[in-house]
Parts: structure tokens; sequence; C-alpha cells
């Protein structure tokens, strides 16, 4: 079994998109994030049996609203406290608990990210432990795991544009063997959006 856990936070205004809101409102970030969970949504719907979905939230929730938003689909959990590195162990650790045998973790703020791009995820999964989904910001949108890998989760510079190259350092030393998929942009910046807006 494969599971694919979605980090996110439910649409709420001022707790979203903050580098979108410093330049363009708490409005239109709040905008922008729930357009970027619907489409979130609908890319867990769409996924094959094959797959386990997951939606663990940063915050307390309303377990029907969150099911307004992401679906009647997903597993909804709350993440654990702590940094994003220790959120994803946590998130990871459940999964494998609960009977994966492959891991796949993402976000809710790449639009380019598909059902076929997770399914390659999986099958990149059965050659190697790890498969990482590039970011162009230097971070990742997607890892895949077939067990607890501790050197990806802990001073790991968060947020930083060299999140994706430390992680991978960290493989090359223990001797763990990785793959990378397509590179993809999340949306981080006003920028971002428009960039896919101008796409459609």
């Amino acid at each position: 079994m494969s599971s694919v856990i979605c980090l996110a936070r439910m649409p709420e205004r001022g707790k979203v998109k903050t580098r979108i809101a410093a330049t363009a409102g708490h409005e239109r970030a709040l905008e922008i994030y729930t357009d970027l969970v619907s489409r979130t949504a609908r890319l867990l719907a769409a996924l094959d049996e094959s797959f386990e979905v997951e939606v663990t939230l940063a915050d307390p929730f309303d377990f029907v609203q969150a099911q307004s938003y992401f679906g009647l689909r997903p597993l909804l959990t709350q993440q654990a406290a702590g940094d994003l590195g220790q959120r994803l162990c946590v998130a990871a650790i459940r999964g494998f608990v609960g009977g994966a045998r492959q891991v796949i973790l993402i976000g809710s703020d790449c639009p380019a990210l598909t059902p076929d791009i997770l399914t390659q995820a999986s099958h990149r999964l059965n050659d190697v432990p790890v498969v990482f989904g590039p970011a162009t910001d230097g971070g990742y949108y997607l890892l895949g795991l077939t067990r607890i890998v501790p050197e990806l989760f802990a001073d790991i510079p968060w947020g930083g544009a060299d999140v994706l190259c430390r992680s991978q350092e960290r493989l090359n030393a223990a001797r763990i063997p990785w793959a990378t998929l397509a590179e993809l942009r999340d949306v981080d910046t006003l920028e971002d959006w428009e960039y896919y807006r101008n796409l459609t």
C-alpha cells in the first residue's frame, strides 16, 4: 500500500501564505490559498484506489469544515508539534505504522502536481528508498520514502534555498540512494501565482 499524506492548513485569514499577504494583503492571500486547497482536493480525489490518502492539518480543526475543503476521501488528522522536519517525520511514521509500504509526503501549494507524478514517485520507490520532487526555489514539493530516514528531518534549514541540496548531501554521506522527479514550481509568492494563472 502507498500512502499519500498532504501537509496543509485550513484556509484561515492571517494564517496562510504570509509572503503573499505581505505584498497583496491577507484577503488576497486567503483567496489564493483557498484555490490551492481546492486544486489539492481534486488531485487527491483523482488518485486511484492503490493509494491511501491523508490530509494532516497544522492547527486544530472542525472536521465537517475540513471535509468541505478537502473532500470525503482523505483521512483527516492534526500535525505534530515542532518544525517542518519534525512534522514531516511524524506524518511519515504514522503512515508506516498504519501499514503503508511507501509514504509520499506533499504540500498544498504546487498546482502542477498531478496523479501521474504521484504514480511516478510510487514506481521510483520500488527501486530506491527516497524520491524527491524538486521545487524551483531549492526545496521540494514531494518526498517519497520506503522507510524513515532520520537524516532528512533534523538540522535542515527549512525555508531556505538549499533544502534539497542539503537533504541530498545527507543521503550521499549515509550512502542512501535517491531519485528525483521533474522540477516544478511551488506557489510561495504572488509572482509564482501569476505564473500559473498565465498558463491557464
